[in-house]
């Protein structure tokens, strides 16, 4: 059974998107996932709060699992986070301006605290709040990962690693899901060129995760999606 550490982040946040160029941003953004060293996570939506708290959450669970296999923290109940940095960016997008936050941290910065008490304080940055988050649900994971992707490139290589590790039950394309129960799956919809125009909750009445609108398949005629069932 998989460990579950409480790990606390310590309030030394960097914030480097409004000293850096666009380029040099993307640059670093992009050096840093290729970097062993770092654990990261990405979250794009319409919402900058929303995308900090979604990418907190998922930097939390992504470092949750790194921890829980490594045998430096077999004897801690909880962890903590130095310099934990981010960076957000504002994506200008045919249906809607986007906020793209990163968030990061370097594996020696993981740290046992079982002995450590740390007085937590929320952070004002550029209108915005960062705090600890609450451990993610496997649909909230799923789901920011969706999110994250672009094109359908990503979102190939992105579905096979979620099933993989047994977050998703499956995906299909809509002619595989003709005799299956369509409400029961996240609907990722892209145009012919490839790029991703939405990502759709389950249910009748579905709504845009992106956007926190109501949002059906009808309007998007002429395009592709392919449905994704959540393991609960």
């Amino acid at each position: 059974m998989k460990k579950s550490l409480i790990i606390l982040f310590a309030m030394l946040f960097g914030m480097a998107s409004f000293a850096q160029t666009v380029e040099e941003q993307k640059k670093k953004i992009a050096s840093i996932k290729k970097n062993s060293n770092y654990i990261y996570a990405e979250v794009t939506t319409t919402d900058q709060q929303q995308a900090i708290d979604l990418a907190t959450e998922m930097l939390h669970n992504n470092v949750n699992e790194w921890a829980a296999k490594k045998k430096k923290f077999a004897g801690s109940s909880k962890i903590i986070t130095k310099n934990t940095n981010y960076d957000v960016e504002q994506i200008t997008m045919p249906r809607a301006n986007m906020f793209r936050a990163f968030m990061y941290v370097k594996k020696s910065d993981i740290i046992p605290a079982d002995n450590v008490e740390i007085r937590e304080t929320p952070v004002e940055v550029a209108g915005a709040k960062v705090a600890a988050a609450a451990p993610l649900t496997n649909h909230d994971v799923v789901v920011g990962e969706l999110l994250s992707v672009t094109n359908t490139g990503q979102l190939a290589s992105k579905l096979k690693e979620l099933k993989e590790s047994g977050k998703v039950a499956e995906y299909d394309n809509l002619k595989g899901l003709k005799d299956k129960n369509q409400q029961e799956y996240i609907m990722v919809v892209f145009n012919k060129e490839g790029n991703v125009e939405a990502v759709l909750s389950e249910g009748e009445s579905r709504k845009n995760l992106a956007t926190g609108n109501a949002d059906q398949l009808a309007n998007y005629k002429g395009r592709g999606a392919i449905g994704v069932k959540v393991n609960q």
